[in-house]
Order: C-alpha cells, then sequence, then structure tokens
C-alpha cells in the first residue's frame, strides 16, 4: 500500500485546484480520476463559460494555474433586470473602487491551464482513468480501496467528487437535496452588438438568463427554465433558437445569430451542513450545490480549495479532528450563506404571484437606490466574505 498525506477523489476543477495548492505546499498528494487524462473528455471540462470572480482569479493565480494568454473576458459592468416588471440594477466595479468583478473564462480552456498546472506540481501522482471502490477510515488513517485493485492509505481523504459523491455517501454524511425541476442550457451565440467587459443577468417567469462576454464578439448563453421547456428548446434550429432568445432577452444587444453547440444540466440544490468526518471532507459540488442563477458554484468550489489548503498547510496532521474543525469553523458561514443566497433567487424571481413580482421588483430598486446593499451584494459576490482564505487575497506584486 503507498501512503499520501492527501487522497482526493475527483480531478474536476476543484479537486485539480486543490492538488495544484496541496502539492505545492509540500504535502504528497494521490488524486484519483475516472476519466481518461485528456481535458476534452472530463465532464468538468467542457465548453460552459465560467465566471469566475475576483476571489477566485486572485486563488487561480496565487496558484499559478491562470496562463497569461488563456482567453478571457473581464467583466466591469452587470446588468440586472426584470421581464414584465420594473426594477433595474446596473453595476460597475469602479464604483465600489475595483477594477474588474471578475472575469468570464471557458470551462475547457481553465481545465486545459489546470491540467498543465498539474504536470508541473511536484509531489501529486494521478491515479487516472479508476475510481474509488471503497474505504475505510479509522482514528489514524483512511484505507482505500480502488476500482482496479490498487490500495492506497492516507491521513485525509477529500471528496470532490461532485454532487452524487460517493465519498459523502461512504462516510455517512446527511445532505438536504432540492429537485427545482429545472434544467440550464448553455450554448454561446454571436451578437449584433457586443460588449466585452459587461454581464447580463435577465430575470423572467420562466426562469433567469444569463448572458456572458466571450471573444470575437460572441456571448455565451446560461438559459434556465423548466426541464421540458429547456429540451424543446435544445431541438429547435438555429434561427428559431436566436428568436426565442431574443424575445426572452430584448433588444439590448441587437439581433442574436448562429447560436453554437448546446450541453444541458439539470439543476438540483444540495446541502451538507457538516460536510466532515472521521479523516474525510467533501468540497465543492459533493459539500453544496446551488442553483447557476448568481454563478456562484464554481467560485465557492474554489474557496473551499482555499481555506482547506490553508488549514493542511500548517497542520502536522491534516486530518485530525483539530484540523478539519478549523476547516469547518473557515466554511461554514461562506457556504450557509451562499446556499440561501442563491436558493432565495431562484425562488423569488419565479414566483408568478403578484405579490412575488412586486417584492423581486422592489429588492432590485432597493439595492439601485441604496449603495450600502450594492456594496454589500458586490463584495459577497465577489467572494470576499470572511474569512478571507490567504489565496483570495490579492497576490504580490
Amino acid at each position: 500500500m503507498k501512503r499520501f498525506d492527501v487522497v482526493i477523489v475527483g480531478g474536476g476543477l476543484a479537486g485539480s485546484a486543490l492538488a495544484v495548492a496541496l502539492g505545492r505546499a509540500g504535502r504528497s498528494v494521490a488524486l484519483i480520476e475516472a476519466a481518461p487524462r485528456k481535458a476534452g473528455d472530463r465532464p468538468s471540462f467542457d465548453d460552459r463559460t465560467l465566471v469566475v470572480n475576483a476571489a477566485s482569479l486572485n486563488i487561480l493565480t496565487n496558484l499559478g494555474i491562470l496562463d497569461p494568454d488563456l482567453a478571457a473576458c473581464d467583466i466591469r459592468h452587470i446588468e440586472i433586470t426584470r421581464a414584465g416588471a420594473p426594477g433595474h440594477l446596473t453595476l460597475s466595479a469602479a464604483d465600489y473602487g475595483y477594477e474588474r468583478f471578475g472575469a468570464v473564462i471557458v470551462a475547457h480552456e481553465l481545465g486545459a491551464a489546470m491540467l498543465s498546472a498539474l504536470e508541473h506540481t511536484e509531489g501529486v501522482e494521478e491515479f487516472c482513468p479508476t475510481s474509488l471502490d471503497r474505504f475505510r477510515a479509522t482514528d489514524k488513517q483512511v484505507e482505500l480501496q480502488l476500482a482496479d485493485g490498487r490500495q492506497l492509505i492516507t491521513d485525509l481523504l477529500v471528496g470532490a467528487d461532485g454532487t452524487n459523491s460517493l465519498v459523502r455517501e461512504l462516510a455517512g454524511m446527511t445532505s438536504r437535496r432540492h429537485d427545482y425541476g429545472q434544467s440550464a442550457m448553455i450554448f454561446n451565440v454571436l451578437t449584433e452588438q457586443h460588449r466585452p467587459d459587461t454581464a447580463f443577468e435577465r430575470f423572467t417567469i420562466d426562469g433567469p438568463l444569463a448572458l456572458l462576454p466571450q471573444p470575437a464578439g460572441r456571448m455565451g448563453v446560461v438559459w434556465v427554465g423548466d426541464s421540458h421547456r429547456i429540451q424543446s428548446a435544445a431541438d429547435m434550429d438555429d434561427s428559431e433558437l436566436a428568436s426565442r432568445l431574443q424575445q426572452r432577452f430584448g433588444s439590448g444587444l441587437g439581433n442574436f445569430k448562429q447560436p453554437g453547440r448546446r450541453a444541458r444540466y439539470p439543476l438540483t440544490q444540495l446541502r451538507t451542513e457538516h460536510p466532515v468526518a472521521r479523516r474525510t471532507a467533501v468540497i465543492g459540488n459533493a459539500a453544496n450545490t446551488v442553483h447557476p442563477v448568481s454563478a456562484q458554484g464554481f467560485n465557492l468550489g474554489l474557496r473551499d480549495v482555499a481555506a482547506l489548503a490553508d488549514v493542511i498547510a500548517s497542520a502536522e496532521d491534516p486530518g485530525s479532528t483539530e484540523a478539519l474543525a478549523q476547516y469547518l469553523a473557515a466554511r461554514r458561514h461562506d457556504q450557509s450563506s451562499t446556499v440561501a443566497y442563491t436558493d432565495t433567487l431562484a425562488r423569488a424571481f419565479t414566483n408568478p404571484s403578484l405579490a412575488g413580482q412586486l417584492a423581486s421588483s422592489l429588492g432590485l430598486v432597493a439595492h439601485a437606490a441604496w449603495p450600502s446593499l450594492s456594496a454589500r451584494l458586490v463584495r459577497s459576490a465577489m467572494g470576499f466574505r470572511e474569512p478571507v482564505s490567504s489565496l483570495a487575497r490579492e497576490p504580490l506584486a
């Protein structure tokens, strides 16, 4: 049996980032990934458009993952509107003393940069393609059996294996799950009027719609709605889809054309209030899966990575009860607040009642009218809810 300080199950974006962080901190790390070692084959390294907030950009930069040549569109302005009701909120980063709120990066491009960083990080050994079969945690260690027959021993087991986490299940962690009955359809589209530094969030009675800037005059579309309607939209031809998008978004960007390849994802919420067990922790979607309404899922997972790296870097025993308690204390408020915030938005802006529509519209008006409300919203959305991990702070010049 080979022994490691930490074994990570799941080599997607969160798991890979944690492996890089721990390897660079001098820990021995095993990374277990079922998909072949090729960026295009991994489920999380796909064509989705990721909104990477300011704290996450700091984390990726501090880990040396962000390539200067990586195609990214800075977000300096955010426009939030409500279809068929009053309320319009415009946020500009400069008004809050920031250069940008974050940036838009395509998932498979970030995945390729992540794989490159992994290859150049000492102390990380990949077990790929294979998967976890079972494990046994004791007071002193965790013993793992892999699907290919290999066995490993570690001080700490981390599950970064997604919403349907096997690590979470085998560890006996209790989670609450809610099915929104919605799906997100992801594609990109060419716009007549391109605003390369502005992200748009439009709330409709059928679900939220986000348009995110991409290079070459295109916008990444995140179209959320009832799963049956999303299936129907996915089956439309290009001209009909562009027309329906126009109806739903409005004329603010002119005409839409040339929609790209479409992908669909069912939307659920998963909340694990106590994402640690004996010498075991789960992070990212394995711990908390949120509605994409405010683009917080990936960013929440990266903050898990940064906080766990902070704890493990200074811990004599990374899987000790004390270390896991320290991690839990650092993440409890941010995780619970982010899950609650995204869920409230998802429910409020799809409430068909007149009272619900009025309340959500008044919420937009209130944020626009009182700068202190907007400032609090902005700082939280940028990933700087206290306590802020060392990796999430601005990189030193």
